[in-house]
């Protein structure tokens, strides 16, 4: 996540110059695309520009970049082109929404670094006190001792060294029993009966044995030793002398108290930061399921002129670059924390490759690129993820149309080789430096070269490839001859031993239904639905959405009003947010089931949430949801979801 990736760290000076050359980069990138787009889509460049500033400098300069170009919008493609007196609400409602985005990224940035820099100081302190407690241990005058729950001796300080007269080397691997006098033997007995039952030993006095024999009059503190589950796996002792009984409870009162002290704050800040994170995210998908939904049904023409403008007034930003960079973000945290999941089975991979190439088509013809390709049928199937193997095909294809000039080519070539299928992007765009090509695919590292900087992105995808490809067994280089000379990159994944099943034939289920539309979703006539969310442009969409495949939609702002819209109509089926005010979505489910069957504790309920964690869902079902579904959804996805749920 953001939090876990390495920030450069820069004066204030250098951020705000930093801040007026992106600014001025989005500005000159966005008038280049002025023949294109007209006045249309005037904040688009900007976004990438605001959410790198922000990220490396925090909330000033990500405002001097959201105000910048702001103003360079109005000036250069708002005025001349929209008067204020034709259209006054949706120029300032375009203007309002993207300073809004602006100082939002800017503010949530700012917030993260405050973080970041509070995570460090408490990692920084708990290494010093580990430092520090390792030193005490080696430098205490008491006696520090521990052992197996067998008796063993595993660890020996200096004191112990001295007070007893085995150096560590005699004593570590032997009993323990080689400094307690017979007559003593069963006072150990009793002390590792009791550890191992999970029962304390209180601080006694008792007599030990030196090596030459004499014995010793000691002051004995037992404690059990942990591992990270909690579980008793030894004993650690501290022994002193009687006559320093007192100065020795206390160099142990700070021993115990820093330990605690440092696993607490480590501990606490760790739960902080995870918490954080999942707001940020929470706060950025929200907004984004209204412009989703919204979007998608116009572009499907399923909406009537008045329905389409009230859509239009909810959509304010384009909503496509922010759901990449989150994805895009989010999956560099999950494979760097070692949290990426892939859905394995086989994969017709010539089929992926023209899935990908359809999709970054338009983009190359607009620029145009030519592309071309030549898949060998035979190059498959393997094993994989079918999603992300097209997400690193998307990625190489849409980096080389990037970085090639018009009238440059992009060449696709798939080949199967010996035990290997082997994918080849070449182009002949403007090329790699020696320097670069070693860290190539590092996070973030095109963000520091000057090509990048002439370009949208922050370096993720490349980064992301090699990733993906590694994750199915697989390598990927890359080759250039330098700048103007163009690159190629070759992936190569590994063909399955022996063919599989359903590589061959077409199975399913003997209960599945025909396959639904994706643009229409399953119908849902008569069907009641009690929607609950506290955000309007998310309760309105719903409905909407809800109403076009046939249900007669129930809203309500607040999880009270819905406990009693239960009572009073018997929905059919339950669809609640999660984060409201007031009472949650948990709050909600949970008083629902605790209803009598007939009065609708038997509901089927589905949570929509912008909160999309594997430990989310696991809550959200533990609740009493039968759904987890996370935002932004799409229409035919929601009416299928509902219309399975119920059986239809």
């Amino acid at each position: 996540m953001v939090g876990a990736m390495k920030r450069p760290q820069f004066g204030t000076a250098v951020c705000y110059c930093v801040a007026v050359v992106c600014a001025a980069i989005a500005i000159f990138l966005r008038g280049l695309l002025t023949p294109l787009w007209g006045s249309g889509f005037p904040y688009l460049t900007s976004f990438a520009a605001i959410v790198l500033v922000a990220w490396l400098g925090g909330l000033g300069p990500g405002l001097v970049v959201t105000f910048l170009c702001g103003a360079a919008a109005v000036y250069f493609w708002f005025l001349p082109t929209q008067s204020l007196a034709n259209h006054p609400v949706g120029d300032l409602s375009s203007l309002s929404a993207f300073l809004f985005i602006g100082i939002a990224i800017s503010v949530l940035n700012e917030l993260l670094q405050r973080r970041e820099r509070r995570d460090a100081t408490v990692r920084r302190q708990a290494e010093e006190t580990s430092s520090r407690l390792a030193a005490i241990i080696q430098s205490s005058d008491d006696a520090i001792v521990s052992k197996d729950l067998d008796g063993m001796i595993k660890s020996w300080n200096p004191a112990a060294e001295k007070m007893f007269g085995f150096t560590a080397a005699e004593a570590v691997g032997r009993s323990i029993t080689i400094i307690i006098p017979a007559d003593r033997l069963h006072e150990e007995d009793t002390v590792l009966g009791r550890i191992r039952r999970g029962l304390t030993v209180d601080h006694f006095e008792t007599v030990r044995m030196r090596k030459d024999g004499s014995r010793l009059g000691i002051s004995l503190t037992v404690s059990p030793v942990r591992n990270a589950a909690g579980q008793i796996i030894g004993v650690s002792k501290i022994a002193r002398d009687i006559s320093d009984r007192q100065r020795a409870e206390e160099e142990r009162q700070k021993l115990l108290a820093a330990t605690q002290a440092a696993r607490a704050d480590v501990e606490a800040a760790l739960r902080a930061k995870d918490e954080f994170l999942a707001v940020v995210s929470h706060e950025l998908r929200t907004p984004l399921n209204a412009v989703y939904g919204w979007g998608t049904m116009l572009r499907g023409g399923q909406l009537d002129e008045a329905t389409a403008a009230r859509g239009l007034e909810a959509i304010v930003r384009n909503a496509h670059a922010q759901v990449q960079l989150i994805d895009d973000l989010l999956d560099v945290s999950r494979v760097a924390s070692g949290k990426m999941r892939l859905d394995v089975q086989s994969v017709d991979f010539p089929a992926v490759v023209g899935a990908a190439m359809d999709a970054i088509n338009p983009a190359a013809v607009a620029k145009g690129v030519r592309l071309q390709s030549v898949l060998d049928p035979r190059a498959g199937p393997i094993t994989g993820d079918p999603n992300r193997l097209q997400q690193v095909v998307w990625n190489l294809l849409s980096n080389a149309v990037k970085f090639t000039p018009k009238g440059g080519e992009v060449k696709i070539h798939l080949q199967r080789k010996n035990a290997h299928i082997e994918l080849i992007v070449s182009d002949t765009g403007r090329g790699i430096t020696p320097e670069l090509l070693p860290v190539l695919f590092e996070r973030f590292r095109q963000g520091d070269s000057s090509t990048t900087r002439e370009h949208a992105g922050l370096g993720l995808g490349l980064a992301l490839v090699k990733s993906l490809v590694e994750l199915h067994g697989g390598t990927v280089e890359a080759q250039s001859s330098g700048t103007g000379q163009g690159a190629t990159f070759t992936v190569k994944l590994p063909l399955p031993m022996t063919p599989r099943l359903d590589a061959m034939t077409e199975r399913h289920h003997p209960a599945a239904s025909p396959a639904l539309s994706l643009a229409a979703g399953a119908r849902l006539d008569g069907l009641r639905v009690l929607v609950v969310d506290d955000d309007a442009d998310a309760l309105v969409l719903a409905a909407t959405i809800l109403n076009r495949a046939g249900a007669l939609p129930i809203a309500c702002h607040s999880a009270s009003e819905a406990l009693e819209e239960i009572r009073r109509s018997a929905p059919d089926v339950l669809i609640s947010d999660i984060e409201m005010p007031g009472e949650d979505g948990y709050a909600l489910i949970r008083k629902v089931r605790a209803l009598e069957r007939a009065s609708g504790g038997g509901l089927p309920a589905i949570a929509l949430t912008a909160y999309g964690r594997k430990e989310d869902r696991v809550r959200t079902i533990s609740a009493g949801y039968n759904m987890h579904v996370p935002k932004p959804v799409a229409p035919a996805e929601l009416t299928t979801l509902v219309a399975s749920l119920v059986g239809r």
